[in-house]
Order: structure tokens, then sequence, then C-alpha cells
């Protein structure tokens, strides 16, 4: 079993080429959203100014100030956004008290400053300028009304402890008139004096308070509000970066969830990833199958099948002989596997017999290779004919010859004596024997042909037969002890092979066979391929002789 390494960029790399367009589609709609976005978004003017915040006398010192002094920056950012200061802006603005300015409103305070830069947000440029104009004015006003009233507050104190003293003083000098001369007037008099020193002290705190009142300097600003030029939203360059950062995750994500959900077979990495087979060729999609015929020696399709016929050659040693091709499902898969890999190990020099043992198939191997379908194969296993009558020498091919399924082939199937039997005899014939079997998802004859065989290749075609069932198909080879040495992946198109095939050539009644038309010879073929194709009576020189296989009435 073949055990699937751990993946590698070039394998990420393969997933990504294959869905490329859905990356692509993902990221364009993304962007295509930034741009529409951007486009239907209304603009957004800000305009910022900075003001100084002082310390007033109202001013304590608070933990967790940002600067040394006695200013709570975060306090006092919180008051801009505040509901009176909002009010006072709006009414400094003649806009609605109830509009929602606040959300409009920013504040930021700078790192080691007493500097709060308040900021405004509209859809004009002077709206947004005369925005923060409004509520920088309206904070420093409310400011400093709130540090008049403390002091207001101070001074209205102050002014009640006069009051009173003096009324002190006033009953003290009234005491001391009514007083006679040998009375103790000197201690009345101390006190008199004391509570005209604290009046002095009082009246000499209001002066002070008052001063104060009179030069609060709550702040100022040090930066006016401009004008602002362009807008600050909608920001085009970060909307469509924004989507082209959300747009291609997700287009990966996407490729990879269609890569781990795909049902059907698309790629060789599928079969090594998810099927745990090795692949032994895979045809191009280029390739074009063009007739119903196997592939020149020097076309692009002839040059895969070279190689995967000294790729077979090379794992079978001198007495392993049979390979055994089986389909996934139903189609022409298999035979066209067959077919070419035969011819490949003919032009290299082998005698080859191929046998169809798929009567199921639209394209079999008579309709690949010109010859007549019967008598064939099934003929043999019922006891009609001998195995050799049944092998017909392939045209242009004299070193290949072809075995039917022949005309039986509904009704007897194989057993497994028959098909020992007809496999040892056609190994002595020739140097390898090519079994073209039925797909292993309908029938159970392709592991039992295979039980008797010396390799199994799966034929397997890209986009049409599902990982399940090929994953499945490797099981079932694999539970047999013939080596399953792969799997050759064929493209999804296969042109006239998987139409219904043209009618073959049928003997007449005398037993002629009729005359076939020469056909047109392409340019990718080799001169063995160019020859004329082998007349009956060749035929009976170069199709070697087979011992006949016994009958099932002789058995």
């Amino acid at each position: 079993m073949r055990t699937p390494a751990a993946r590698t960029l070039a394998d990420y790399g393969v997933i990504l080429r294959r869905s490329w367009w859905l990356v692509t589609g993902t990221v364009v709609a993304a962007v295509a959203a930034g741009f529409a976005y951007t486009a239907q978004s209304e603009e957004v003017y800000e305009s910022t100014s900075s003001v100084l915040v002082l310390p007033t006398a109202s001013d304590t010192a608070v933990t967790g100030a940002r600067t040394a002094g006695q200013v709570n920056l975060d306090t006092e950012a919180q008051l801009v956004k505040s509901t009176e200061v909002a009010e006072a802006a709006a009414e400094a603005l003649g806009s609605d008290p109830d509009a929602d300015l606040l959300s409009r409103v920013s504040v930021t305070v700078p790192p080691n400053t007493a500097v709060l830069e308040i900021g405004f947000r509209a859809g004009d440029p002077e709206a947004a300028q005369a925005g923060a104009v409004a509520f920088s004015e309206a904070y420093l006003a409310h400011r400093r009304a709130g540090a008049s009233a403390a002091l207001q507050n101070a001074i209205t104190a102050a002014a009640v402890g006069l009051d009173g003293v003096e009324d002190d003083i006033a009953a003290a000098e009234s005491e001391l008139d009514r007083m006679d001369e040998g009375e103790d007037r000197a201690g009345r008099e101390s006190d008199l004096d004391a509570l005209r020193r604290e009046a002095g002290d009082l009246e000499a705190e209001i002066a002070a308070l008052e001063a104060q009142q009179g030069a609060i300097a709550p702040g100022r600003v040090i930066n006016q509000a401009p004008v602002p030029q362009a807008p600050v939203s909608p920001n085009g360059l970060f909307n469509l970066a924004a989507a082209l950062g959300l747009g291609l995750p997700l287009g990966l994500v996407l490729a990879w969830a269609r890569h781990r959900l795909a049902r059907k077979v698309a790629y060789p990495t599928d079969l090594v990833e998810r099927c745990e087979l090795d692949v032994l060729a895979s045809v191009p999609p280029t390739v074009k199958f063009q007739r119903r015929e196997v592939f020149g020696a020097y076309s692009p399709g002839g040059r895969v099948f070279a190689q995967l016929r000294n790729v077979v050659a090379s794992q079978l040693t001198h007495d392993q002989r049979v390979v055994v091709v089986a389909g996934v499902a139903p189609g022409p898969a298999a035979s066209v596997v067959a077919a070419n890999l035969a011819t490949a190990m003919a032009r290299a020099g082998d005698r080859v017999t191929v046998v169809a043992a798929n009567p199921s198939t639209t394209v079999g191997l008579p309709e690949l290779f010109g010859t007549d379908p019967v008598p064939g194969l099934a003929d043999v296993w019922s006891g009609r004919v001998d195995l050799a009558q049944v092998a017909q020498a392939a045209p242009r091919q004299p070193s290949l010859n072809v075995i039917g399924p022949g005309a039986a082939a509904r009704a007897a199937g194989p057993t497994s004596e028959a098909a020992a039997e007809t496999f040892a005899k056609l190994a002595e014939a020739g140097r390898f024997v090519v079994v073209d079997a039925p797909p292993l998802s309908c029938s159970a004859d392709a592991q039992l042909l295979a039980g008797h065989a010396d390799a199994v290749i799966l034929a397997v075609q890209s986009q049409r037969d599902a990982i399940g069932e090929t994953a499945a198909a490797a099981v079932a080879m694999r539970q047999i002890d013939t080596t399953l040495l792969g799997a050759i992946l064929l493209p999804s198109v296969l042109g006239p092979m998987t139409t219904v095939p043209l009618p073959t050539a049928r003997r007449d009644a005398g037993g002629d066979a009729p005359a076939r038309s020469p056909r047109q010879v392409s340019a990718d073929e080799t001169p063995t391929d160019s020859l004329e194709p082998v007349e009956d009576e060749g035929r009976e020189a170069t199709t070697p002789a087979m011992p006949a296989v016994p009958s099932a009435e002789s058995r």
C-alpha cells in the first residue's frame, strides 16, 4: 500500500493551479465589492483643533493622570464628549440639541502632553471645521465656568465667615462701651483685636479669590481647526486592501475545500493522496483522440505509452508475462490503455497477445485494431472453438495478436480454471499478454482474472471516475496476491472513444472477409503503422500455434 508523503509546497501549488479560477474569482468579487462600497459610501470630512489644557484653582492632583500636573487629561477628554458641552456646541452651531453630535466627535491625547486634539466629522469641509471650533470653544467655556463656580463658592463661604466675624466685632465694641473703667477691659480689647485681625484675613482671602476669578485661564486653542481638503472616508486604498486581504484567504480556503470535497479524480495527485495509488503514467489533456485506433509511435500519446511499457517491463521478471488492465467505471478507458500498451510492447520487438475480456465497453479492442470481434474469448470458454482459432494478427503490427470478446460474451463468463489455462497457454506463445478486463465498479470478473495474472494496472479517466470507486478498486486488487503496479490517468475527453462504435466488419455467409477500405495515414504514424493491413492469409503465418483449451463438455 502506498502511503502518501508529507505535503510539500509543490502540492499546494497543484491545488492552487487546479482551482486558480475559483481563487481569482473570489479575489475579483471581493475587490469589486470594495469598489462598490467605496463608490456608494458618503464622503466624510474631519477637522481637528488642538487645545492646550491649563490647570485652574479647582484642579487637584488625580491618580492616573497622564501628566505630572494637576489636570487629568483622561477626565478632560471625557468632559469634551459630555452632554453639557454638546448642548453648548449645538447652540453655537445653531443645530438641533437632540442631534447626534457626540458620535461625530473624537478626542485624543498625544502621549506626554497636556493637549487635547478635538476632531469633528461632517459631510462637507466647512461643517467639519465649524464643529471642531464649536466643541473646542464649548469645552473651554465649560471648563472656565466650572473653575469660576468653584471660586465663587469659596468667595461666598469666606464672605459668610466675614459677616460672622464682623458681627462679633460689633458685639465686642458694644460690650466695651458699656464697661466701667474699673472693670477688666484689657482682656476684652485683646479679643476685639483678634477679631479684627481675622476679619482682615478674610477680606484678604476674598480679594485673592476675586483676583483668581478674574484671571481664570482654563486653556487655549494652540492649533485652529483648518478646512479639510480631502475626505477621510471612504478610504479607497484601505477598502481595496481590506477587500484583497479578505478575498485572497477566502479564495484559498474555497480552493482547499474544493480539493478535499472533490468526488471525481482530476489530477495525478488525487490518485496518490486520496486513493493511495502510484501513478505509472498520465496522458495530458492536450492529447486528442482523433480516431478509433492506437496512437502513433511518435505522437504525444504514443510517447506516454512507450514510457508506460518501459515501466511495466522493468517491474516484471522474465517469467511474469500476463498484465491485466482494469477500468473503474464502465467505459473505454481500459480498452484504450490495453490496446496502446500492447502496441507499445509490440513496437519494442516483443510478441504480444491482447485479450478482450471486457464485452461491455462501447469501444473495444476490435474497434481499436480493426479486427473481428468473433470468434473470441467467450467462444473459447464456452467450448465452441479452440484458442488457436480466435487469435487475429493486428493490422500493421505483425507481432501483435488480438483476441476479441466472442459471440457468446453475454452468455459465458470467465471461470477460474478457464482463465488460468487460457493465460498459461497465451504466455507460452509470446512475451506479454495484456488483458482488457471489465470495470471493477460493476463486475468482479477483473478481480478473478487478476488472480491468475502477474500484474494489474488500473485505467482511470479524469473527471469521470469517482475517487471513492477508484480507492475501492485499488483495495479490491490489493486483496489478491497479484501485484498492483499502479494507475494510468486518461483525460476527461476521449473524443470518438466515448461515442457508439462504428459497425465492425462482419463475415458474409460464405465465410469470406469483406475487403477493408484503406485508411488515411496520419503524419505522426511510424513506418510500422504505415504498413498495409495484414490480409487473412498473412494472419495464418503470423499467428502462433496455440494448444486448444478443453471445452466444458470435455472437462
